[in-house]
């Protein structure tokens, strides 16, 4: 709970310091509650933050995870839509965005992002179109 008002404090005084100072400052697109699935081992819930030049990944740990944009080499997208229910039959839709990078050693690495809510996928194709076109 302490790291949390201190956290709130921090990001207050940061922002009002930008408005005194009459700096832009950057904003990150923040999206909540989405998949991620790191090195395609384990899946977890994650917040990202979409920078002008990386995606900022934090985990509900406290861990976080940085991409930068000029890292990534292949990214690609999917929609999975299932059919749900027995007796009303819905369309149930999965976004999904796989991404490859390369981590702080060099080393290639594998990343997936699957969420619901269809208003996020114009933002992360946006941000994901400045590399390059997808790959198939």
């Amino acid at each position: 709970m302490n790291s949390f008002i201190s956290k709130r404090v921090l990001s207050a005084g940061i922002t009002c310091l930008a408005v005194v100072t009459n700096n832009p400052s950057y904003a990150a697109e923040e999206f909540n509650n989405l998949t991620c699935i790191v090195g395609l081992k384990t899946e977890q819930l994650c917040n990202v933050a979409i920078h002008k030049r990386a995606m900022i990944f934090k985990f509900p740990t406290g861990r976080t995870h940085i991409v930068k944009l000029h890292k990534i080499g292949k990214w690609g997208y999917t929609n999975q839509s299932k059919l749900k229910g027995f007796i009303f039959t819905w369309v149930k839709h999965r976004h999904i965005f796989g991404i490859s990078y390369k981590n702080i050693d060099g080393d290639n690495e594998q990343m997936a992002i699957a969420f619901n809510d269809s208003q996020y996928v114009q933002p992360f194709q946006f941000f994901l179109e400045e590399v390059g076109p997808m790959s198939d």
